[in-house]
């Protein structure tokens, strides 16, 4: 009896000391973390030989979950792996189209053999499935040209191009020296915006009187959760706005030196600009039946003024006459206009030169005290 006690002995521990020299590890990497609906992903797989025992061979089969698809690696045969070495493999994945975002996974079982012995080892690799929003300003309106002090409606569509929906979107506008928004406070929200949808979104802006013309923008800010609730975005996104103006000239005349009948004088012309937008690259082309000339002013910025003085030769002139002023230039975004005002002239007489009577006078006294001197001689 203590024969067959000592026999089972050795075998038991014959047995421990074998198991305790076959050891295979096995681990995992995801080429993503998170996997898309419709995605390709690939599972490399790490084998190793951690025991002192050379593995004679490994069978790992991959059973797949919910919403995943095995495209290659479902048996995989590696042979033998000597002791503290290591064998790789791959397991390609594709995630269904209509997937929702949740976990799945790949179930694996592992077959390895050391000689006679053969031993099992099984587990699960977790795959997280996410539908993401993606979302899009897209078909941006201005009910009326954005001016300085003006209001208007600015309306856009936010499309959700991606493959979840969107939770809880927040769509703020920051407000900035440019703009202020009324009623709304610059913020609103849609409960839910499913994929491939969009929803039109309104806001009235009052623009800044003092804002500058040209080209800002305005920025949208994004807030929202993906499906799940568990994951929030936050983004910016600039909305182009093209400021523009009123260019008006307003033209008056004034006479100038010398500017009378029978002489060669000068008209004084002004030139405002009495709208909201500067004007650039002013040029006055000034003529009339007396003269003509060519200006260059440059900017001519809203509420300023320039003055031009065209001489004029008057010594054929008998009355009120027309001064045409073709004037060209550009606004900030470099457009081209032309415009024609025309101003009435009207000459006046010129003034009595007092000293040359002064003169003649002191002469006819000289001529009179010399005629009646001689007279008394």
């Amino acid at each position: 009896m203590k024969k067959i006690f000592f026999i089972l002995l050795v075998f038991l521990l014959s047995v421990s000391l074998v198991e305790a020299t076959v050891s295979l590890s096995i681990s995992w990497q995801l080429s993503a973390a998170t996997l898309r609906p419709g995605s390709d992903t690939t599972i490399s797989l790490t084998f190793t030989n951690a025991g002192t025992d050379v593995i004679t061979n490994v069978i790992a089969k991959a059973t797949p979950g919910s919403y995943i698809k095995i495209i290659s690696g479902g048996k995989i045969e590696l042979g033998g792996i000597s002791s503290t070495t290591s064998q790789q493999a791959a397991i390609s994945i594709k995630v269904d189209e209509n997937a929702p975002s949740t976990t799945s996974y790949v179930y694996l079982e592992v077959d390895y053999y050391t000689g006679t012995s053969s031993y099992e080892k099984s587990f699960y690799i977790p795959l997280t499935i996410k539908r993401k929003p993606l979302l899009e300003i897209k078909n941006v309106e201005y009910s009326d040209s954005a001016e300085p002090g003006k209001t208007l409606e600015l309306s856009f569509e936010i499309l959700n191009s991606g493959d979840g929906p969107a939770k809880d979107l927040q769509i703020t506008l920051n407000q900035s020296q440019l703009f202020t928004t009324i009623s709304s406070g610059g913020e609103t929200t849609i409960k839910n915006l499913d994929p491939l949808k969009y929803e039109k979104i309104r806001f009235d802006i009052t623009i800044n009187p003092d804002a500058s013309v040209g080209i800002n923008s305005i920025p949208v800010k994004l807030t929202y959760y993906d499906e799940t609730k568990e994951t929030s975005y936050s983004e910016t996104k600039n909305i182009g706005i093209s400021i523009t103006g009123i260019i008006e000239f307003v033209t008056t005349f004034e006479p100038g030196e010398n500017f009378y009948y029978s002489n060669v004088g000068k008209a004084e012309i002004t030139l405002s600009n009495s709208g909201t937008a500067p004007a650039e690259y002013v040029t006055i082309k000034a003529s009339s039946d007396f003269g003509s000339k060519e200006f260059y002013i440059g900017s001519l910025d809203s509420d300023d003024s320039e003055t031009i003085k065209l001489v004029q030769d008057l010594r054929g002139a008998t009355g009120k006459y027309p001064i045409t002023l073709d004037i060209s230039y550009k606004d900030r975004f470099q457009n081209i206009y032309s415009v024609t005002e025309i101003v009435e002239a009207m000459p006046t007489n010129a003034p009595v030169d007092y000293t040359i009577v002064i003169v003649i006078v002191v002469l006819i006294v000289i001529a009179v005290w010399y005629y009646r001197k001689r007279k008394k001689k």
